[in-house]
């Protein structure tokens, strides 16, 4: 899969390109430092639901989304279990890059049908897995879910959880770098706006005290 995307890469023009499932979970990427793996399993996640819902819509299988701003453009190509993200300049040649893109999403698309679920789940595990000194202890989720519950009952469990999986992480091993980026997305969903501050308040204290 890598080599597939060095390939594109070679082409000039392209800034980077990556692939993640339905889900979002990036499984492999070629993209610069500077792009937050976090950042790319959200735009992957949004992409991967636009297809669904377009093929949905249509009734027919959509081949690729193609977003054209002013000095760049972004091409999504359909894998069926997932979708190969291309980040590139405005003018390149689009020819010269689908004769190489063609050939890989053939060989994406099977690769990807012969995942299993769960070798798909450990791929995107081992990208990101964080060293144990660095990620947080069930402490932290079991203060995040007593207060969140209080506010909003027995769906707490499952707002975590999605936001968890939404910033591309897991309970077992969540960075302690992004403790206060899972704070700020699980308290948007509280709409009472005193509720959420004081959710908020508290979980920064708890930070604050894990650190």
């Amino acid at each position: 899969m890598d080599r597939l995307l060095e390939d594109i890469n070679a082409v000039v023009g392209v800034t980077g390109c990556f692939v993640c499932n339905k889900e979002g979970q990036v499984l492999a990427s070629a993209l610069p430092d500077l792009f937050d793996e976090t950042i790319l399993s959200t735009v992957g996640r949004t992409i991967a639901q636009t297809l669904a819902g377009l093929e949905t819509a249509r009734r027919r299988k959509i081949g690729e989304i193609e977003l054209v701003y002013d000095q760049a453009r972004f091409i999504a190509k359909n894998l069926r279990e997932g979708c190969l993200c291309i980040l590139c300049v405005y003018n390149i040649n689009v020819p010269l890059l689908n004769l190489t893109t063609n050939l890989a999403v053939r060989k994406l698309t099977e690769g990807l049908k012969t995942l299993s679920p769960a070798e798909t789940k450990a791929k995107a595990s081992d990208r990101t897995k964080v060293s144990p000194e660095l990620t947080v202890d069930g402490t932290f989720f079991a203060q995040m879910e007593y207060e969140l519950t209080r506010v909003m009952g027995p769906v707490a469990t499952l707002i975590i959880d999605d936001e968890v999986a939404a910033l591309g992480a897991d309970r077992d091993s969540f960075p302690r770098d992004r403790m206060a980026k899972l704070v700020e997305k699980v308290s948007s969903e509280i709409t009472d706006e005193g509720k959420r501050d004081s959710f908020q308040q508290t979980m920064f204290k708890v930070i604050r005290a894990l650190r």
